[in-house]
């Protein structure tokens, strides 16, 4: 068998379902997927998300004759399809994953999935400027303090308006705690999920 790490989505739901309810390989390919999802929402927040623009009904350059006018069937399979290019099922299914959670811990899950330590470069070189200024560029290679510290930054990068309250989380370990209540209840989701899909 291949490594949980190396499997995609697809394939560690075919582990959840396969296994016995108390397999340690369960629990483990359970927080796997869980952390994939994570994963697939923040790619498609901060990438996909502004790629379904398309054109507004009165543009010039809008599909349709004169100035932009909608002609028909054609125009509104085409509308349809751009609008849902990039939107995959799995992000569908993240999307509804991060439903069965509040706001704070939808958040909180985002924000953490959103440090990538391993992937740490010499942001701390130029201070904390340097570090806005690399965390609006789109690095990722952060440790949860660094997010905690940044969360309003990252949060409109995830899609978030702009002046929204508060920071949210005053400490690292606030935001820690919010995330591991969060996951805690959302892996018998996933393996709900699991087992559905099939």
């Amino acid at each position: 068998m291949r490594q949980l790490e190396l499997m995609g989505i697809n394939q560690l739901l075919a582990v959840i379902r396969r296994e016995p309810a108390e397999s340690e390989l369960r629990a483990r390919a359970l927080r796997r997927c869980l952390d994939e999802l994570i994963e697939v929402e923040i790619e498609w927040r901060i990438d996909y998300r502004h790629l379904n623009l398309g054109h507004h009904n009165v543009s010039t350059i809008a599909p349709g004759v004169g100035g932009g006018g909608v002609t028909g069937r054609v125009d509104h399979v085409m509308e349809a399809a751009e609008r849902f290019r990039y939107a995959c099922r799995w992000r569908n299914m993240a999307k509804a994953l991060l439903g069965h959670v509040n706001e704070r811990q939808r958040m909180a899950l985002l924000l953490t999935g959103y440090a990538i330590p391993e992937q740490r470069c010499a942001l701390n070189a130029g201070g904390d400027r340097a570090l806005l200024e690399a965390i609006k560029q789109g690095s990722r290679g952060l440790t949860q303090a660094e997010v905690c510290g940044a969360q309003r930054i990252i949060m409109t990068r995830l899609g978030y308006p702009m002046g929204a309250g508060q920071t949210v989380f005053q400490t690292a370990e606030a935001l820690r705690n919010s995330a591991k209540n969060a996951r805690k209840s959302l892996l018998l989701v996933v393996g709900e999920q699991a087992r559905l899909a099939a």
